[in-house]
């Protein structure tokens, strides 16, 4: 099966908002996981379905005829596409199932519904699918990573492809006129309002995707690993945080207090119009601007990518990845071939050439980035923060879609002067522990 309608991954994300969906997920919960079933040595013909992204279909396709998985294995490949968010792809798995089957064998899935699914118990454990030196092929990063976002209670439940942080892009045309250098630290981007920011031409030093329900808890989750802690503790890294994005908006005058209210498309919007010299984003940025839409405008100088600014938790938060991967749905109607063509996609082999397929399947695995084009922008830019060690773990909450929810809420209310710290701090903190 699939559904008629195409988003782009753009779009996916813009969709995906945050929905409470973790008190959902407890109650469809089945109370007991089945061990997997054992992989055949040798399995030929048969039939499994994959789930993924419309962004990412012809990618697969592609992937797929050029490894000739079929061909080798004899088990023939429907790709069947995600819904258009998070909240109908938890109803449409869970209410599956419950009936003890699913609508697909092997879902490519982001790092929140990874979350849901493994602690929900639809997904099949793989450590025992996995090769023994897997782990080895991957960054430290990615390591540290899969430990928290793919694991529970150290089983493994998703291998991830695609791995990419935010990254800071900078005007050097702009900062080389200025005759200065890209902001390094807290206090280096707090006096980049008073050297870019000119309110009266609607000229800022930076700008951001801070709208509630898709936007402001990634940014709170960067500001606050920058301040060496997670949101969700409510602790003083958090505050440090808060108190910071404030400065920023309101006393320093380096960030647009418009971000509250706009997306990434906006925010892209700024940079091409020329408003702003710097910004954190999302890597698709690079590909906006360097579309034909954009072929006029378009320099390298105009869109160059730097460290991100270090916060008082150090280098190793600076930024952190998200990821999408692969992983086995327990009540596959295929499992033996399900875990078949897992195996094949997470092998070194095929993760080198699906890196040549598209960049949806970029990461910063020994082997991928070995193989990559060394003088593509993208793959530049991901050995840059790589080498570099500045790549933490995303924070983490156990019921990570109902808790941002509350971290939106109630730092909006601050951040748009509706409460004070305290009262923000003491909302969040309130709620939360209702979580647990």
């Amino acid at each position: 099966m699939s559904v008629s309608r195409k988003l782009s991954r753009r779009q996916f994300i813009r969709l995906a908002g945050a929905t409470a969906a973790g008190a959902a997920l407890a109650a469809c919960a089945p109370a007991t996981t089945p061990a997997p079933t054992a992989v055949p040595t040798v399995l030929k013909g048969g039939k499994v379905r994959i789930a993924v992204g419309g962004w990412a279909e012809q990618n697969m396709k592609d992937l797929l005829a050029k490894t000739e998985f079929t061909k080798k294995t004899g088990i023939d490949v429907e790709i069947v596409l995600r819904t258009d968010t998070k909240e109908t792809e938890l109803t449409r798995l869970a209410s599956a199932v419950q009936s003890n089957t699913s609508p697909y064998d092997v879902i490519d899935f982001e790092d929140e519904l990874t979350t849901s699914f493994s602690q929900a118990g639809y997904m099949v454990g793989l450590d025992d699918l996995l090769p023994a030196d897997l782990w080895d092929d991957f960054s430290p990063a990615m390591v540290d990573y899969t430990k928290t976002w793919s694991t529970l209670n150290g089983e493994t439940f998703r291998v991830i492809h695609n791995w990419e942080m935010p990254y800071w892009f900078y005007r050097k045309d702009w900062f080389d006129q200025k005759g200065t250098a890209i902001p390094t630290t807290w206090d280096e981007v707090k006096g980049m309002g008073a050297i870019f920011t000119d309110e009266a031409k609607g000229n800022w030093a930076t700008i951001d995707g801070l709208t509630k329900g898709a936007f402001l808890n990634v940014y709170l989750a960067w500001v606050t690993l920058q301040a060496g802690g997670n949101p969700f503790d409510v602790g003083p890294e958090y505050k440090a945080a808060l108190e910071y994005t404030y400065d920023l908006m309101y006393t320093s005058k380096a960030l647009n207090p418009a971000s509250l209210q706009s997306s990434y498309d906006q925010q892209n919007s700024a940079y091409l119009g020329d408003k702003i010299a710097f910004m954190r984003q999302w890597p698709y940025f690079g590909d906006v601007a360097r579309n034909d839409d954009n072929k006029a405008w378009f320099a390298d100088d105009k869109v160059a990518v730097g460290l991100p600014p270090v916060g008082p938790g150090g280098k190793g938060g600076s930024t952190y990845a998200a990821g999408w991967g692969f992983g086995i749905v327990k009540t596959s109607p295929n499992l033996a071939e399900a875990k078949e063509l897992f195996k094949f996609l997470v092998s070194t082999e095929v993760a080198v050439e699906a890196m040549k397929v598209g960049f949806w399947f970029l990461n910063a695995r020994k082997s991928v980035l070995a193989a990559a084009d060394p003088d593509n922008w993208l793959v530049k830019s991901l050995k840059m923060y790589t080498d570099a060690g500045v790549i933490g773990v995303r924070p983490h909450h156990p019921r990570f879609v109902e808790a941002l929810t509350i971290i939106e809420d109630t730092a909006a209310a601050y951040l748009t002067k509706q409460s004070s710290l305290d009262e923000s701090m003491n909302q969040a903190k309130d709620q939360l522990a209702k979580l647990v």
